[in-house]
């Protein structure tokens, strides 16, 4: 079974044309590539979170809930940092404003799920000008993420009622207990592969013929401010950090 991060809302998100969102996304992510001062991407973190809620009424408690999995590798970011940069505290910094570039990285994509079902994800890619197995692969593998998500927490739920404990014990004995759960999910994941291309051949996928499409997208005047919107922050982003000289901080000097 394959599960969706998709939210069904009556919001501006929701109504933008998914090729608005797609290029506002990649925006969104190469401006947070151009920064690394850790105060400012900690501004324009929580400047998305909360754009999140206003703009695809999405609340913040399901947007953090989504993120949970990285916070981890966010901790192992701050905590790597001061290891292998001096002085201590200086690497602190980089580590948290890295963490904080790597989450929002996830927040842009997963809003971009979250306001956009499927049908229109696949539908902007085609219309962008790639081909429809690109559009229909790069879904896929988005929604692999919540189904191997849900599948790993079914099957720990599965395990904790059997008598299963993580928590207990040392690390290598931590990870020793990972593979009743890494086991089991590698099969599951590998049997819906299946049935998936079991679908998707049953479908004649790629038989060469242009595709039609029963429902359409349609660029409006919302759509083309958006995007006049977003081009013109990236561009204020790229003065701040070129013309202004702010938001980095030279890490080798």
């Amino acid at each position: 079974m394959m599960y969706s991060f998709y939210v069904e809302r009556d919001s501006l998100l929701h109504k933008l044309d998914p090729r608005v969102k797609i290029i506002g996304s990649g925006a969104g992510i190469a401006a947070m590539m151009l920064f690394n001062d850790p105060a400012v991407l900690t501004v324009l973190f929580f400047l998305v979170l909360f754009g999140g809620r206003e703009l695809g009424k999405i609340r913040v408690r399901e947007q953090l809930k989504l993120l949970k999995p990285i916070f981890p590798i966010f901790i192992i970011t701050v905590l790597l940092w001061p290891m292998i940069y001096t002085p201590r505290l200086q690497g602190l910094l980089f580590g948290v404003s890295f963490g904080f570039r790597l989450l929002t990285f996830a927040l842009f994509t997963f809003l971009l799920l979250m306001t956009t079902s499927q049908r229109d994800l696949i539908l902007g890619f085609v219309r962008m000008g790639l081909p429809y197995e690109f559009g229909l692969t790069v879904s896929i593998a988005l929604r692999y993420i919540p189904t191997l998500y849900l599948l790993a927490g079914s099957i720990m739920d599965a395990q904790k009622s059997r008598g299963w404990e993580m928590e207990k014990g040392n690390m290598v004995t931590r990870l020793r207990r990972t593979t009743v759960i890494l086991i089991p999910l590698l099969i599951s994941s590998l049997k819906t592969a299946h049935e998936l291309s079991i679908a998707l051949e049953s479908r004649a996928l790629g038989t060469g013929r242009r595709r039609t499409f029963l429902h359409d997208i349609k660029m409006e005047s919302r759509d083309y401010a958006a995007i006049v919107a977003v081009l013109a922050l990236l561009a204020a982003a790229v003065y701040v950090r070129y013309g202004l000289g702010m938001g980095h901080v030279i890490i080798h000097g």
